[in-house]
């Protein structure tokens, strides 16, 4: 009776014998593979067992249990015509620690959520969550038109292999995914979309603004938010090293969330921390000051409130005796446009609600959002929309 059980929770070939876990690993069950004849994947023909490593995999989550695990021998086969050498992983897709069937199981809770939430339930890291999710997520392609999408890349091998993902922004729904984040793969991937385009949500990439113009020269292209605040960030990462004082009596990622957090969501004593920072060093004053000047020029709700802003902004930091600051704006100024865009748009992240012409904005909740795709699933659960 407990095999019929397992079976139902565990779906795995008929050839598995599973085992009832033990007392003090109750999601771990031990699977032994019933014998058989592996095939040469090349020439089919027979192999000899060349070695056995014993592994766990994941391979499903149960409530109250938390993540189901099997251990399973997995063969290292040598085949006896051509001497071709593998690992026969019994049809299960093994990757590292998990089955196919775990990984797909991933990328369906992800529907409606954002990664960052089913990553943090699933004790995964967010870049596996967000691999898995664009892996799979190919499958479910749909065709629609739309009117305004948000383009990505994201890593399939951190440091090594990209792709480049469209989203729908109305209804989060993946559209076109291609391999490589060059501008020429950017811009096969925009001419896959249909429908009239009224505005393209990406990043400051040089290779992103070039293929949306090609593609959609009449289209408004909106930066993230997200990705603005971070040239700041990482420039008040860069001169931490510069803070002696400030490392003598605190972590740096201590340091680093109260440089990069609104004054005003700060303590009184986090307040007095950052004041003691920017006499120690005078340059990490001038760039926690041109953050919270850009934010303050992010918040103009009109055209010509925001060029008023944006002008005064260049004008100030363009040449200013911080190079992390004027490396900044001089790289700005160039986007001049898309900032104007961005700044009274309501799809730089978050999305636009309402009827009779009033516009709601939704911010970003937290942190953990890599671009507004995901923060679209995420806010059209929040809402029932």
């Amino acid at each position: 009776m407990y095999s019929k059980f397992i079976k139902l929770i565990l779906p795995l070939p008929s050839f598995f014998q599973i085992s009832i876990p033990l007392d003090e690993e109750p999601n771990v069950f031990p699977v032994d593979v019933f014998p058989q004849t592996i095939l040469c994947p090349i020439c089919q023909g027979h192999t000899v067992r060349h070695d056995q490593t014993r592994r766990r995999f994941r391979h499903g989550y149960a409530w109250h249990i938390g993540v189901i695990w099997i251990e399973l021998a997995v063969p290292r086969q040598r085949c006896k015509e051509c001497g071709f050498t593998f690992s026969y992983d019994y049809g299960l897709g093994l990757v590292r620690s998990s089955t196919e069937a775990f990984r797909r199981q991933i990328v369906k809770c992800c529907h409606g959520r954002s990664i960052k939430d089913v990553s943090c339930e699933y004790s995964l890291p967010y870049t596996t969550v967000e691999r898995w999710f664009y892996l799979y997520a190919a499958e479910q392609l749909v065709e629609e038109s739309a009117k305004q999408i948000c383009v990505d890349e994201f890593a399939l091998r951190k440091g090594h292999n990209y792709a480049t993902s469209v989203l729908n922004a109305d209804t989060g729904r993946i559209l076109a995914i291609v391999p490589h984040r060059d501008q020429e793969a950017i811009t096969s991937v925009l001419q896959k979309i249909s429908g009239t385009i009224r505005a393209v949500v990406s990043d400051f990439a040089p290779a992103m603004a070039n293929a949306i113009q090609a593609v959609f020269p009449s289209a408004i292209h909106v930066l993230d938010r997200f990705h603005l605040v971070q040239f700041f960030t990482d420039a008040l990462q860069r001169r931490r090293r510069y803070l002696d004082e400030a490392k003598k009596h605190h972590k740096s990622r201590f340091i680093d969330r109260c440089l990069a957090r609104k004054p005003e969501e700060l303590t009184t004593e986090e307040r007095g921390f950052v004041a003691d920072w920017h006499k120690e060093d005078i340059h990490t004053k001038h760039i926690y000051q041109a953050l919270n000047h850009i934010r303050y020029v992010l918040k103009a709700t009109t055209m010509t409130q925001s060029k008023r802003r944006l002008k005064e902004w260049f004008k100030r930091y363009q040449f200013h005796v911080c190079g992390a600051v004027s490396k900044i704006a001089k790289t700005l100024i160039v986007r001049e446009k898309a900032l104007l865009d961005t700044i009274i748009s309501p799809l730089s992240n978050g999305i636009m609600e309402g009827t009779n012409n009033k516009i709601k904005l939704i911010k970003r909740r937290g942190f953990g959002y890599r671009n507004d795709a995901h923060l679209f699933l995420r806010l059209r659960l929040e809402t029932g929309r």
